[in-house]
């Protein structure tokens, strides 16, 4: 909310939060050699990729509407300066939601592993963000940085955070139009037949 992204770009940032870590999309390495594939091109013209096909992300690119989210995973390693992978992006060419989601799992994985250590809330916020911000310029977008810092300041002022669950009717927007209409088939049909037993 703070960096007033539109409800679409949101929704894909969300499920791309979601799925990021999942064992097979995280472990999977490419196996083209960057520069011999264009089959990306021919995949996603909607969407086009600046690397090849990497396997871990190659199950989401299957669903046209799940293409963006497969380029939000695939880049979110990639480095503010240009030194990560897969395709050595940097600044600007790596996409915004790549760079949001690098710097929130980020963020998320330090304050995770301070819990134990005996830290207030306040002191655990405060010192990931510092090791956030040793990394602006290098890893993370700086304004992104900037952001988080406006928001961990907002959380010591005792500001919360709603927590969005997800909800079954919210992936609805993922299907195809010719899907949906199946979908919503299926679901009426599904629906009848518990009402009758």
């Amino acid at each position: 909310q703070l960096l007033d992204l539109p409800a679409w770009q949101m929704k894909r940032l969300r499920l791309a939060g979601f799925l990021h870590r999942i064992h097979p999309l995280q472990t999977a390495q490419s196996v083209l050699v960057p520069g011999t594939s264009t089959r990306y091109q021919e995949d996603a013209p909607s969407c086009p990729l600046t690397c090849p096909l990497v396997p871990g992300t190659q199950v989401l690119r299957t669903m046209p509407r799940l293409r963006a989210v497969a380029q939000i995973i695939t880049h979110q390693s990639e480095w503010w300066d240009g030194t990560g992978e897969p395709a050595a992006l940097a600044g600007d060419e790596i996409p915004l939601e790549s760079r949001i989601l690098a710097l929130v799992a980020e963020f998320q994985c330090r304050v995770n592993h301070k819990f134990s250590s005996g830290l207030t809330k306040e002191e655990i916020l405060t010192q990931a963000l510092e090791e956030c911000r040793q990394q602006q310029s290098r890893h993370f977008d700086p304004k992104l940085v900037e952001t988080l810092t406006l928001l961990v300041m907002g959380l010591h002022q005792g500001m919360e955070l709603p927590v969005i669950t997800p909800k079954l009717s919210a992936g609805i927007w993922l299907l195809d139009n010719k899907q949906e209409e199946t979908s919503k088939f299926s679901e009426i049909t599904t629906y009848g037949s518990f009402d009758r037993s």
